[in-house]
């Protein structure tokens, strides 16, 4: 015997539900609710064909109201003890008309039969366009009540689901009278029925957040919910984001009769970005062709946007950067659109992401968003910069473990055991100091010639200061760790001198070294009583005559007069190479130094001096 059946349109809704109106188990996602006028993002559960059920007649009433422009108000009840819905439109009111052709009354077939409707050709901007909506909600109830005023006649009814075979609705016989009313419109009233849907949930608070932000997206008609009307401000982002500085783009196609609004709202959300869209008055909780084109498009070209800023901040934002604690909120109404399902929670119509796409490709418009927007822009940086430092932090632990077992080749040590008494002297370069070495005192001084460029660490993302050679052999001979404070009794060297040539290039190297201790180590440059840095200064000139020699150094140089100086050699030791042994013992033993201490301006004369972005001031510090 065959097992195949065919159901009644009616058997076919109620058994297969999910077709119609979607899942009938209980549904989990972060969705937008609003709480006494405040939005925010929570976990709700509810079934969604519960949901899509009173929807379905919501829409009805949107159409009516908004879609055609026949009426001025909406009213909702909604009982959460009882599962009672009510919606009243003042449109024109389903029309009641007999139908000699479908043998019923037309607002009976419309209320109860799938198929039906009058938006299969007049497609604009309207929600309902399948014929299965108010059918499917009216098939799934218990009891199904509606009346409707038009043109001078109230029109009542009822449908009820019967016995448990039943085949089709119980249908009453429609109640006509005249009426004084002269306002005409749809109220219809319902309780789904309990064998259909196994679960009852439907928190109040998610079903009046979904009335407040369709009062808000239609700020032009009034709307109640449960007998209290919905205040609401001109626009959208006025009534539901007044507490938040917000970021409105407002894309328009005549054309295509297409209209988007996206209301950015930075550090809405605690952890990642949310993203809400109505279209056509129909929450989108699953985004659509729009979504994900803005999705696509604007962070990325905002990135791009970015570039020029980035360069000079030295920081580079990803993705994650910009959308952190985002909302994205859109309203989006256009002709015919089209959905995944009949639950209508994602929009399918291509030509809505083409739209998006082709509007936030324009490069002007993130001119004008960065322009605008400079506290937004300062936390995009300032959490790249938060995320680069805990990226560079790991990298740099493993760099500085790695560099931490690596002997220092250029360096001769101090061999003292008490390293608060040793000294290391930085060389401009191994010639400079060849001849220092063997003048040291070695329980004392270390001598290590600096063997490369120097790296200006201002901005400089840590893991690539760390990785520098030269900083390298600095850091591994004195014992220093990047993101680490200096202790100085920790420290194998307790001083450091610095020895250069008598030049802009000397000058150059120790300014980059001030700049490099300061960055990392403040604390070494701070203390003014017993100085961790110094400016070891040589003779720059020498006068020698038999076993005598004289010295004059940049301190002094210019008492030097040549004619009291007739009958001795005259050497000009503008680089340390021209040194004799002789001369480095007498610089070890007679030390003239000049200490490098904070005078409290040194952060703001070192930016100044190296940070990259600030060409123009130092134009104006050194015209000066």
């Amino acid at each position: 015997m065959s097992k195949i059946k065919k159901l009644t349109d009616y058997n076919h809704l109620r058994q297969r539900i999910h077709m119609y109106l979607g899942g009938t188990d209980p549904h989990t996602q972060s969705i937008l609710e609003i709480v006494d006028g405040n939005p925010t993002v929570v976990d709700e559960t509810w079934v969604p064909s519960l949901y899509t059920g009173f929807r379905e007649i919501l829409d009805n009433a949107s159409d009516e109201v908004i879609g055609h422009g026949h009426g001025t108000r909406i009213d909702v009840t909604y009982d959460p003890e009882k599962m009672i819905f009510s919606v009243q439109d003042d449109g024109r009111g389903i029309p009641i008309d007999y139908s000699e052709e479908y043998g019923c009354h037309l607002a009976t077939m419309v209320l109860s039969e799938p198929r039906t409707g009058r938006n299969f050709e007049e497609r604009g901007n309207v929600a309902g366009t399948n014929g299965i909506g108010s059918s499917a909600t009216s098939n799934t109830s218990e009891w199904f009540k509606f009346s409707i005023v038009k043109d001078g006649k109230k029109f009542t009814q009822e449908f009820n689901e019967g016995p448990l075979n039943s085949t089709s609705l119980t249908i009453s016989d429609p109640v006509i009278k005249d009426t004084a009313n002269k306002v005409n419109g749809t109220h219809i009233t319902y309780h789904p029925s309990d064998r259909v849907f196994k679960h009852m949930i439907l928190p109040e608070r998610f079903l009046k957040s979904r009335i407040y932000e369709f009062a808000a997206c239609n700020p032009n008609i009034k709307v109640s919910y449960n007998g209290s009307t919905i205040k609401v401000k001109p626009k959208v982002e006025q009534t539901l984001f007044s507490k938040y500085k917000t970021i409105v783009i407002n894309i328009t196609d005549t054309e295509e009769k297409f209209t988007s609004k996206f209301i950015i709202v930075p550090n809405f959300v605690n952890d990642g970005e949310h993203y809400h869209s109505i279209v056509n008055n129909i929450p989108a909780f699953n985004g659509g062709t729009h979504m994900d084109a803005f999705r696509l498009t604007f962070f990325k070209n905002m990135i791009t946007a970015l570039e020029k800023e980035s360069k000079k901040r030295k920081l580079y934002p990803n993705r994650s950067d910009l959308t952190e604690g985002l909302l994205i909120y859109n309203i989006t109404n256009m002709n015919g659109p089209d959905f995944d399902a009949q639950s209508k929670t994602r929009l399918t119509n291509e030509i809505a992401g083409k739209i998006i796409t082709k509007y936030l490709n324009d490069s002007e418009f993130y001119t004008q968003v960065i322009k605008k927007n400079k506290e937004w822009i300062d936390e995009i940086y300032q959490r790249c910069a938060d995320r680069t430092k805990k990226k560079d932090a790991s990298e740099l632990n493993k760099i500085q473990k790695k560099i931490g077992k690596v002997k220092v080749a250029s360096l001769m040590d101090a061999t003292g055991k008490d390293r608060s008494k040793c000294i290391l002297v930085l060389g401009e370069g191994n010639s400079s100091v060849g001849t220092g070495k063997s003048a040291r005192t070695p329980e004392i001084h270390g001598v290590m010639p600096l063997r490369g460029k120097l790296l200006n660490v201002n901005g400089t993302p840590l893991t690539e200061a760390a990785s520098n050679k030269v900083l390298q052999d600095i850091m591994n001979a004195i014992g220093l760790v990047i993101g680490k404070k200096a202790v100085r009794e920790e420290l194998r060297y307790n001083k450091v001198w610095m020895a250069v040539d008598e030049d802009y290039d000397g000058a150059a190297i120790c300014s980059l070294i001030v700049n490099f201790f300061y960055t990392f180590w403040p604390e070494l440059i701070s203390d003014k009583e017993d100085p961790f840095l110094y400016r070891f200064q040589t003779p720059y000139i020498i006068a020698d005559k038999g076993k005598e020699r004289k010295y004059w150094d940049s301190s002094n140089y210019h008492e030097f007069i040549p004619a009291e100086w007739k009958g001795w050699n005259i050497t000009r030791a503008k680089g340390l190479a021209a040194l004799t042994e002789e001369d480095w013992k007498v610089c070890y033993k007679e030390p003239k130094l000049i200490p490098i201490i904070d005078d409290d301006n040194m952060k703001e004369s070192l930016d100044m001096i190296f940070n990259g972005s600030r060409a123009d001031d130092r134009k104006v510090w050194m015209s000066i």
